[in-house]
């Protein structure tokens, strides 16, 4: 019960009853002074009636609920996401490029986990992978089975091998024949179904290219990374040159065994000076010679290259197949009848003893000058002397230029003897004659061997 007399005060009385006898009264009285009301107004019972319409209401204390209502959203039945991870245990780590949740990115055979957090009120029935692009092309994305691969939680782990890539002259179909854009689509036996996230997986390369040469009699049945070759220069004999294909790691297989395929490849030579050579299928006899393409085997892959030219030329080649690096060198050397009747002579100029260095395997010294020279054995006792060299007059209808063959100490090729027609002169340390020769600096021209093609203008 409450009672104003006027809007300055109120008092009232309350009574509770409660179990048993138990009761409660109690009597409060509620002083209501309203600042800037003049006391008068509040001192008057007429203003009784105004202080509790909605005008009056204005000065009192707003009184709050302060109870916390939290809002509640269900939670799906069915979620799964979907993440990537490179395998620790991939045998050569370097062959992963990019390796994020949402993307892979690694060479051929480059193994990937494929990762899944599934939560789930009723039982899985289906599960599938989904690709959203490059349908042409199949992953072979892991098996999954529902009702037993699946697992509440986020131990859920598959293992993908990356397939062999695909080549195509086209590059934005080649990106694609290399790409998939994968996801996992789940569905449980109240008909919920829900899809992860997209993941992308990408194929990257990094294949070389290996030019081998064998004479045509001995062809070996698997690569024995023969670099040199030679064969008679009669149109007959020949020199045998394939192509193998291997990964960045040496291996030519893919992830299933097979032969990495060189199919659409166009292998073509270069020699020492990156100038493309040019050989006819043609054959050439003596009078014109030439070296030709002699047979081209397209089930193996091979070339078999003869030649009717004469002297000893000997030819250095590379082979450039995109889209790859181009190949090592290869020297081929073709044995001809000496032009004339003449002979070739090699000699370091300022030695003892003018000892002919063509055949001869002890290290050329360096710091030293070299000359070529044709001479003829007069007295037909095989030993040149300085009397039998032809004349500088007759020197001058011969053509002939200096060449490194085979390797450098650690391995390198390349090195460019860029002299033709005069001695050929080695420097004493490794920086001049990688600046002389395009060689490198840790090992100059050291290791490599020096030979003259000559012919007659």
């Amino acid at each position: 019960m409450k009672y104003q007399p006027v809007p300055l005060i109120a008092v009232g009385t309350d009574f509770k009853a409660g179990t048993g006898d138990n009761t409660d009264t109690t009597v409060n009285a509620t002083l209501n002074y309203q600042f800037g009301v003049p006391l008068k107004d509040q001192l008057d019972p007429d203003k009784v009636s105004a202080a509790h319409s909605l005008m009056g209401s204005r000065h009192d204390f707003v009184e709050r609920n302060n109870f916390i209502v939290l809002e509640y959203k269900e939670k799906d039945p069915l979620d799964v996401t979907l993440w990537l991870k490179a395998d620790a245990m991939n045998e050569h780590p370097e062959c992963v490029i990019k390796d994020t949740p949402e993307e892979a990115i690694g060479l051929e055979k480059c193994k990937w986990t494929i990762n899944a957090l599934v939560n789930h009120h009723y039982k899985i029935v289906a599960a599938s992978w989904q690709a959203k692009n490059n349908a042409a092309r199949t992953l072979v994305m892991p098996v999954i089975k529902e009702n037993k691969s699946l697992t509440e939680g986020n131990n859920n782990h598959w293992n993908l091998v990356l397939p062999v890539w695909q080549y195509s002259s086209d590059k934005a179909e080649q990106g694609k024949l290399n790409t998939w854009r994968v996801r996992l689509a789940l569905k449980d036996e109240k008909g919920n179904r829900q899809n992860s996230g997209v993941v992308e997986i990408t194929v990257q390369q990094d294949r070389k290219i290996e030019l081998i040469v064998n004479n045509i009699a001995n062809v070996p049945e698997e690569n024995n990374h023969s670099h040199e070759a030679s064969a008679q220069a009669d149109g007959v004999d020949g020199v045998v040159m394939d192509l193998d294909i291997t990964d960045s790691f040496g291996d030519n297989t893919d992830r299933n065994g097979n032969v990495l395929p060189q199919d659409n490849l166009n292998p073509q030579l270069f020699d020492a000076n990156d100038k493309k050579v040019t050989l006819t299928n043609n054959p050439c006899t003596t009078e014109t010679p030439c070296v030709f393409i002699a047979k081209q085997d397209k089930e193996k892959g091979t070339v078999t290259l003869s030649s009717t030219l004469p002297g000893r030329p000997t030819f250095r080649w590379k082979a450039k197949a995109a889209p790859y690096d181009d190949s090592n060198y290869v020297d081929v050397t073709f044995l001809g009848a000496d032009i004339g009747g003449l002979n070739a002579f090699i000699y370091r100029v300022g030695a003892a003893k003018s000892v002919n260095l063509i055949g001869n395997k002890e290290p050329l010294p360096l710091n030293s000058r070299y000359r070529f020279v044709l001479w003829r054995d007069a007295n037909k006792d095989g030993v040149f002397q300085l009397s039998e060299k032809l004349t500088d007059e007759e020197m001058k209808q011969y053509d002939y230029q200096w060449e490194f063959t085979g390797h450098s100490v650690n391995g390198n090729t390349g090195a460019q003897a860029n002299t033709t027609n005069v001695d050929i002169e080695i420097p004493a340390t490794n920086k001049e004659a990688a600046a002389k020769f395009s060689a490198q600096v840790t090992d100059g021209v050291q290791g490599y061997g020096l030979q003259v093609n000559y012919s007659k203008t």
